[in-house]
């Protein structure tokens, strides 16, 4: 690297992947920083440079290779591999140390024995629950938290109403053979592979723990509906559940029935009323299924939060994306990396997603036919959030849609005998209905047919003759 090269880089200023350091005064902080960035996505440590970009350099000398040499000794061997070092002449015998940290294969790495991580422009000392959650992707555990014994649950504990329809439908989605229908609950948790040595796995609590049963804190949603884009706004509606994951699932729907905005409207070719959420429902429903199989469940103070504003519905679940796969890989065909392979093969099993990295693109797909925008991923503290965003905010022209009044059976009959004859007067409508109505009363149905913006009439009088819109 030369000095123009240097400069380019200051020019950026400081951000994830570029560190300033005064002088080797700050050592011991530069590593720091360097630890974070075989953590991450690797990085360059600029010695030599303060913090407001200017390049003034350092004197170099026998102890400054020393000193440095010392602190790598500090960094795991394997991580010593991933990091090179050149000196840079600025001016005279001042020179900037340029530290290229490649980001190492083999993380979690500890510098002096702790583990760090990159949090926008600052290195900060790692959480454990993400150390943990790099072990566990690195290999160094046998087991991840669910396949781990759920040390004092029982059998009795379990909702086996919820088992039993685990086995209907994986029959029905021909993921298991007919045979299992006839086993009992032990043999179908050992097939799933939620029992070692008659112990429960912690999977299976999560899975069919009866409610009055569960004890992890992990196994819980927290569900709101705010007045307003944000969290400042005042709450409609709050909640907090706690159950098993297929308990869950069916909660936030009818959270979702109860919040999301049905638009209803009205095709040319039929009279038939339809109403259609303003997102759709697979879509959403996919990113929640995402967010109870891809959570950190070793992380017992976070839950997974459903969020409905004016503008959008945000579901986070703690837990940031494995290592190999980043926010941009999940809008394009990626492989599958699961965190809880064995609640998600339970949802597999079931038909309720696929193994094969899919889910992501499914709900991108399903939002571009539907004309809205495309879900957007983001990472942040510690977690994943799907973001849905309405094509319209709710208030809008969405509500004007909620405020149209229902037609009943007879009103959708008059709109058929309508178009039929193109133009028609009451007492012709009123002898094509099969009940007897009183004029009266078809007369109030037109009228609100009219209101609406469906039909309209022409002529005076007894010489009124009713037309239907496009």
């Amino acid at each position: 690297m030369n000095l123009k090269q240097i400069e380019k880089i200051v020019e950026q200023g400081e951000s994830t992947i570029v560190e300033f350091k005064k002088s080797t005064g700050l050592l011991h902080a530069a590593f720091n920083s360097i630890c974070a960035f075989l953590n991450g996505d690797g990085g360059i440590v600029l010695i030599g440079v303060t913090d407001s970009g200017k390049i003034i350099g350092q004197e170099v000398s026998d102890k400054t290779y020393q000193e440095i040499a010392n602190e790598i000794s500090k960094l795991e061997q394997s991580a010593q591999a991933q990091i090179s070092i050149n000196y840079v002449t600025v001016v005279d015998k001042n020179k900037v140390i340029v530290i290229k940290v490649k980001s190492g294969p083999h993380k979690p790495y500890t510098y002096d024995g702790r583990p760090f991580h990159r949090v926008q422009s600052t290195s900060q000392k790692m959480p454990q629950h993400r150390y943990e959650q790099l072990i566990v992707e690195r290999g160094q555990l046998n087991h991840s938290w669910e396949e781990r014994i759920a040390d004092g649950y029982k059998l009795d504990d379990l909702d086996y109403e919820e088992i039993y329809k685990t086995v209907a439908d994986a029959v029905r989605e021909n993921r298991m053979p007919a045979s299992m229908q006839r086993e009992d609950v032990t043999e179908i948790l050992n097939r799933l592979d939620l029992m070692s040595d008659d112990k429960l796995k912690r999977a299976a609590i999560v899975l069919y723990s009866k409610q009055e049963s569960i004890g992890f804190n992990q196994c819980m949603v927290k569900m709101a509906r705010f007045k307003g884009t944000n969290k400042l706004g005042d709450f409609i509606d709050n909640q907090q559940i706690q159950g098993n994951a297929f308990h869950l699932l069916s909660e936030v729907d009818a959270f979702f029935r109860r919040h999301l905005p049905i638009a209803s409207f009205f095709k040319t070719d039929q009279f038939k009323r339809i109403d259609k959420p303003t997102l759709p429902v697979i879509a959403v429903r996919e990113a929640l299924i995402n967010a109870i199989c891809h959570r950190d469940y070793s992380d017992s103070g976070t839950d997974i939060s459903v969020a409905i504003f004016d503008d959008k519905v945000e579901i986070w679940n703690s837990g940031s994306l494995p290592s190999t796969i980043s926010i941009r890989d999940l809008k394009y065909k990626h492989e599958s990396v699961l965190r809880n392979k064995l609640t998600a093969n339970v949802f597999y099993v079931r038909g309720l997603i696929e193994k094969w990295g899919i889910g992501t693109n499914r709900m991108i797909d399903l939002c571009k036919k539907d004309g809205i925008p495309e879900p957007k991923f983001e990472e942040r503290t510690g977690g994943l959030a799907v973001i849905f965003k309405f094509k319209e905010p709710i208030g809008g022209s969405v509500n004007k849609l909620l405020a149209k009044p229902e037609l009943n059976l007879r009103q959708e009959t008059i709109l058929e005998i309508i178009k039929k004859y193109k133009l028609i007067n009451i007492k012709q409508i009123s002898s094509e209905l099969t009940e007897q109505v009183p004029n009266r009363t078809i007369q109030a149905d037109l009228a609100k047919l009219k209101a609406m913006g469906l039909i309209n009439c022409k002529g005076k009088g007894r010489a009124i003759v009713w037309v239907l819109l496009d």
